[in-house]
């Protein structure tokens, strides 16, 4: 729970945490936790989607819902023309990276899901986790910091809009 609370002072920027004794034990038992952007999420009901982001945290300044790392996946998403799709962008913390998909299946089903991180395995490939297909490739933020990875992530997100036929 405190790398909860520290996720809300620190990335979203959050004063005062202030946790129900049912929400804080909830957040201890989970090895897996998603963000969006007012939040934690956690649907009573699973959800589908089309299409999932799901930028993995390694630190706390790379979080899709910062101000300029928004404004870049703003861009990336504006140039895959994915206007009438059904996408959810979500943070994620993970402690086994193994077990992520099926603590994705737990909230959410994603004909596609993008894997974006820092540290990307088997990057630009399309393989099936789950119910749908994931790629990994590099994080919004990762290209703030290395520009020269966008050529690699624009080749990625295309193999994705492939897959959904936009």
């Amino acid at each position: 729970m405190k790398d909860y609370i520290q996720y809300l002072q620190d990335v979203l920027g959050l004063q005062n945490v202030m946790l129900s004794q049912d929400q804080a034990s909830q957040t201890e038992s989970v090895g897996t936790r998603f963000f969006t952007s007012t939040g934690p999420f956690n649907p009573s009901e699973i959800r589908h989607y089309e299409l999932v982001f799901l930028n993995i945290l390694t630190q706390k300044k790379e979080s899709l819902f910062l101000p300029e790392v928004q404004d870049l996946a703003a861009k990336m998403k504006a140039a895959m023309k994915l206007r009438n799709l059904q996408v959810l962008e979500l943070d994620c913390t993970v402690d086994d990276r193994s077990q992520l998909p099926s603590e994705l299946a737990k909230v959410c089903e994603s004909k596609v899901v993008v894997v974006y991180s820092s540290f990307p395995k088997d990057i630009g490939e399309l393989i099936f986790k789950g119910p749908g297909k994931w790629l990994e490739t590099y994080s919004p933020a990762y290209l703030l910091e290395d520009p020269g990875a966008k050529k690699v992530v624009w080749n990625d997100l295309q193999k994705v809009m492939k897959e959904l036929g936009v």
